[in-house]
């Protein structure tokens, strides 16, 4: 299995795909599940689903997820594999995230539907764009899914722990209008917006707001020249919190701050704020997490339950009905050029999906 899993591994990561650009890798996946032998579909936002033991198999269904895409620099990657671990040439990411979660279904789906007398109810969902704000999972149409529970191979952390709660996500954007004016010759005449957008951020917190909120500002833009003063600054940044009515209270009290301090220098503000994602947080006594303590446990780990303050499918199909989980895959140091694939870790993914696949 190693070998394969190494050989599969290299495959897909040497498939350029990054956000947007999934298509190649989309149908590379779909021609293997095809033949694996499930009943494939691609959506029209490309995201692949697949389909096996409906109707001949008794059990109740369930989904096994990861997502296509890539952050960049996600193209051109030449794995180099020394001492069992996969690592990039140093100028890409690796894409482990997320494919180690793709090969690790690929390989467990592939092991029991050649060992066992067939696939038990279960649907592969492959998603597009997950690294754009889980854009492929906000497109895909959950009448069509039969399962209410999903194990979701996105974590950047050991295989054995589940990611049982992740954070609402509310994104906020501002538009702080002032007035130009020549810097040097008639200063007076001018309202920085630049002065104004400042006299907000440095009034809200960054960093972790309490143990269970975090705050950013990330991008500020705006300026044409030293010699005028700027009329016009964008302000863009989030807040997340496990509480998700405090995630939006404090993303709209944000915007009262943006607001007021521009006001106080003449300027204007108008500040948005977006819900890009909901969260969730499911007890350790559920069966979605029952049953993956157990296949954990039949591949010789023991099960760690983690909070998240990332994102994933997983926010996604729990605000649709699904109840479900991110599991480790075991790379590490991903969104750099320093993510790695211990090759042990991707045999023990993969183990995983089959101990999920041949529970009782």
């Amino acid at each position: 299995m190693e070998k394969a899993l190494i050989d599969e591994f290299v495959e897909l990561v040497s498939i350029d795909a990054e956000s947007g650009d999934e298509a190649r890798i989309g149908q590379v996946v779909a021609d293997k599940l095809r033949a694996i032998g499930l009943d494939v579909t691609v959506d029209a936002a490309g995201n692949v689903v697949g389909r096996a033991g409906a109707g001949t198999a008794k059990g109740e269904p369930f989904i096994l997820c990861a997502h296509l895409d890539r952050v960049k620099p996600g193209k051109g990657i030449r794995p180099v594999i020394k001492d069992g671990i996969i690592r990039s040439s140093g100028d890409t990411i690796l894409a482990a995230d997320d494919i180690a979660g793709v090969v690790a279904i690929l390989a467990g789906l592939r092991s029991v539907a050649a060992t066992c007398s067939g696939l038990p109810p279960v649907e592969t969902v492959f998603t597009v764009s997950e690294e754009v704000r889980l854009g492929g999972a906000r497109q895909l149409d959950y009448s069509s899914l039969k399962s209410k529970s999903a194990y979701i191979f996105d974590a950047s952390r050991p295989v054995g722990v589940v990611v049982t709660s992740s954070p609402t996500h509310v994104g906020f954007e501002a538009q702080v209008t002032g007035r130009a004016a020549h810097a040097a010759v008639n200063p007076q005449d001018g309202v920085s917006a630049i002065q104004a957008a400042a006299r907000g951020v440095v009034r809200l917190p960054f960093g972790w707001v309490d143990d269970h909120t975090t705050a950013n500002v990330g991008v500020v833009t705006g300026g044409t020249a030293t010699n005028v003063v700027c009329d016009r600054v964008t302000l863009r940044g989030e807040v997340r919190s496990l509480n998700a009515a405090r995630a939006v209270k404090l993303a709209q009290d944000f915007a009262q701050v943006i607001s007021v301090e521009a006001a106080t220098v003449g300027a204007e503000a108008e500040v948005t704020c977006d819900v890009h994602y909901h969260g969730y947080v499911i007890p350790s006594d559920a069966p979605v997490v029952q049953k993956v303590a157990k296949a954990i446990e039949a591949i010789g780990r023991s099960a760690v339950i983690e909070s998240t303050m990332g994102g994933s499918d997983g926010n996604v199909f729990n605000a649709n009905g699904i109840t479900s989980v991110v599991l480790g895959t075991g790379c590490e140091s991903v969104h750099s050029t320093r993510e790695s694939m211990p090759v042990s870790e991707l045999v023990a993914a993969a183990k995983l999906v089959e101990a999920l696949l041949t529970l009782n």
